[in-house]
């Protein structure tokens, strides 16, 4: 392994990428761009370590690695708020001690998780498509779709390079809420010319396009208006437009709407406060649904990984205190399996089928769609871009790989990202040295950590 010298993490004007958590692994995703010795950094997320059925270890990147060779950073820029994005912020934000930048869905979403009792730099708000200054770096945040509201790609200008950093994202025409991706925008940079992309690649492996959110509300309108009982929906709490047609599945149905689990709580009043849930129909209190008939009943909770703790997870083992699932109730899973928990949703699974609990997933019936982009969004997005080059990023090696070969068979240069690896990006990236990365589990108890917000 070669280490970065001097010249080239604080003199030479490169541009640099350097990934030290989301390159080659889904999770944990923190990039570093850097030239003259002027650093920023997109994202701040956590990953995860599974363990069958046990609870689940939090990852975080090594940070230290900053300290240990005298890189400091000069600003954090987000690209969304899933918590692989930003959920090492209530860890990481004191030791960084820079300024956060963030839609302002996704800084309502960090203020939800970092307490203000202690400093830890200033939390910016940031206005899509308006170029902002860092340094050397010439900055703009590019709306795209994906499933929480407010996500970005990042153009970057540097050094003579432009830039693309796709965030998450995926084509998707009704994504019921929130705005749709900014192609216009997207053309104007390809014919201005973008030298790299810098690219998800979680669904690089599948043909095809991904289904829209709209898609997965009539799914789902079919699989709650004709079963006859008690229906519960599992989702990832983030996914304000799930929750959203859900909503106004309930008003079309006849039921009345509870949600199970504190982070569904928290992410609805955020939705609610930014104006994304209007027509949201009143919510009944889970210690109410004794007073409702199981087919007026529609509830949204947490668990569709098998967290133990999770609203789903405490139902299924008959251990929650204001409900009890019986023989016949449905429960639909509105969300993928993230890789690493199979065990825990098949040991999910099992306890809900010896209760005789019905269950539907997205292998039966359209009630989920990835946030992230298959083979022929890829295409199209490059069709706008016409990038020279690729670096593949956000997967696991074969997502990396995969998305490679699609980028070569374009015309493109294009090669995997690893992390902890220094790529000088002033012509086609190359590998020109590395250090010892590797994601840290998060200190317990999860300590207090403070911001102010502008």
């Amino acid at each position: 392994m070669i280490q970065p010298s001097q010249e080239q993490l604080h003199q030479a004007i490169g541009p640099f990428f350097m990934p030290l958590g989301g390159a080659g692994e889904i999770g944990a995703n923190f990039y570093l761009y850097g030239s003259a010795g002027y650093w920023i950094a997109i994202d701040c997320g956590m990953g995860f370590l599974k363990n069958g059925l046990a609870d689940t270890t939090i990852l975080l990147p090594d940070v230290n690695l900053l300290e240990d060779n005298g890189i400091t950073i000069q600003a954090l820029l987000i690209t969304h708020s899933h918590e692989d994005h930003i959920g090492a912020l209530p860890w990481l934000w004191r030791q960084l001690a820079c300024p956060v930048y963030a839609s302002p869905f996704a800084a309502e979403m960090i203020l939800s998780r970092v307490k203000p009792e202690q400093q830890g730099g200033k939390l910016h708000r940031i206005r899509p498509l308006r170029c902002y200054e860092f340094g050397p770096f010439t900055v703009e945040w590019i709306p795209v779709t994906h499933s929480i509201p407010e996500s970005h790609g990042i153009h970057l200008q540097v050094a003579g390079r432009s830039l693309y950093h796709t965030g998450d994202w995926k084509l998707d025409p009704a994504p019921v809420i929130g705005e749709r991706t900014a192609v216009s925008r997207l053309q104007a940079l390809g014919q201005e010319g973008i030298d790299l992309v810098i690219g998800d690649s979680t669904n690089a492996t599948r043909d095809g396009h991904s289904r829209s959110e709209l898609a997965v509300q009539l799914g789902l309108m079919e699989q709650i208006r004709k079963h006859p009982g008690r229906v519960l929906v599992t989702c990832f709490a983030s996914n304000l437009a799930r929750m959203a047609s859900l909503g106004i599945i309930a008003r079309h149905t006849g039921r009345h709407l509870t949600l199970l689990g504190r982070s569904m709580q928290r992410v609805r009043s955020i939705g609610a406060r930014l104006g994304y849930l209007e027509d949201f129909p009143p919510l009944i209190p889970s210690v109410d649904l004794g007073y409702l008939p199981s087919h007026e009943q529609l509830l949204i909770c947490t668990g569709s990984q098998g967290e133990p703790g999770a609203a789903l997870f405490r139902l299924a083992n008959a251990s929650h205190p204001d409900l009890e699932l019986e023989a016949g109730d449905l429960v639909i899973f509105s969300s993928k399996t993230i890789p690493g928990n199979e065990a825990a949703v098949e040991g999910l699974v099992q306890k809900l089928r010896e209760r005789g609990i019905l269950l539907v997933t997205d292998g039966d019936a359209c009630v989920h769609a990835s946030g992230h982009p298959s083979q022929d969004e890829l295409r199209q997005l490059y069709s706008w871009l016409k990038p020279t080059c690729l670096l593949a990023m956000h997967g696991e090696p074969h997502h990396e790989e995969a998305h490679v070969q699609l980028a070569r068979e374009l015309g493109m240069q294009a090669r995997a990202a690893w992390n902890g690896e220094l790529y000088d990006l002033s012509s086609i990236p190359r590998k020109v040295a590395a250090l010892p990365a590797a994601l840290q589990p998060a200190p317990q108890p999860e300590k207090s950590r403070g911001i102010t917000a502008s």
